[in-house]
């Protein structure tokens, strides 16, 4: 299972109109979103379940309202991702099979190291067809191909240096329904000029580059000084780092600008990764326990 699966990945923007507290533009990432990151960081191998006051207080921290919180949650389980126990007067959330399959697939992919670094030149070319009066079905077939590393050359025409994720390609087709069709091509191109154009073509690098720089300015210098701030930078730190790798294909070592910022962007990523996460801890068995 991948992460668009089950709709592991959530809109980025709020649908429920909930007020949220802070700066920051009107409308700002979903409350599900970030539910989710919270899940594979405390709840995934952790007994796999947590209270409602736990998640709606660690929610809090990152800026949503109770309201916010509670739907997100409630849309979780009607997604086949939680289920809801009652224990007494309290609610204890439990991941069901396909919310840990799919928080492990994605906890792989925020994790994984870096770019390959030999490629032959091989492509993977997806034909897709939409019909017009389907535009959801569009919609998640842009988010889910952007997350397996697709790149778009026009209309219904998707690329890819990974030969590797036909596999993948396959299952969001299938995941659509008839109503997507598609059909898989392998190309080869072994002039180097003619590859940089591809690229350039089918993803904005430049602009990529520069959200890559932008992480850098945000987290780099973040220093949290309690448990509670721990847990709220670092959800904000997975939250930014899973919306750059929707964007970013992981393209070959060759295809990417000099002085790329994304691997230093991963470094600094597994680096405050594991050290916030002990501090984060802490807060969060706090608030299991009472």
């Amino acid at each position: 299972m991948r992460w668009h699966d089950n709709e592991m990945v959530a809109d980025d923007h709020d649908d429920d109109g909930a007020a949220r507290r802070g700066a920051g533009p009107a409308r700002g990432p979903s409350a599900r979103a970030y539910l989710l990151i919270l899940l594979g960081d405390y709840v995934f191998d952790q007994d796999d379940a947590a209270w409602t006051h736990t998640v709606v207080d660690a929610l809090g921290l990152v800026g949503f309202e109770e309201k916010a919180a509670r739907q997100a949650l409630t849309r979780s389980a009607n997604a086949g991702l939680l289920d809801p126990r009652r224990v007494g007067r309290r609610t204890r959330w439990h991941l069901t099979p396909a919310g840990r399959a799919g928080l492990a697939a994605a906890r792989d992919r925020l994790f994984a190291t870096g770019p390959e670094r030999d490629w032959n030149g091989d492509w993977l070319i997806l034909l897709a067809t939409v019909p017009e009066n389907h535009r959801n079905l569009r919609h998640r077939l842009r988010t889910s191909l952007s997350w397996a590393g697709f790149g778009s050359l026009g209309p219904g025409v998707w690329l890819s240096p990974h030969p590797s994720h036909a596999t993948e390609a396959r299952g969001v087709l299938e995941s659509l329904g008839e109503p997507v069709q598609g059909t898989l091509l392998h190309a080869r191109l072994d002039d180097p000029e003619d590859r940089q154009r591809l690229a350039n073509q089918a993803w904005d690098l430049p602009e990529l580059d520069r959200q890559y720089r932008a992480f850098l300015d945000r987290f780099t210098p973040a220093r949290p000084d309690s448990p509670g701030q721990a847990l709220a930078e670092l959800t904000h730190l997975l939250y930014q780092w899973r919306r750059l790798l929707l964007a970013d294909p992981g393209l070959p070592p060759g295809l990417l600008p000099p002085q790329w910022s994304g691997e230093r962007a991963r470094r600094l990523l597994l680096e405050r990764h594991p050290r916030w996460r002990r501090r984060a801890h802490t807060w969060w068995e706090a608030r299991e326990a009472s």
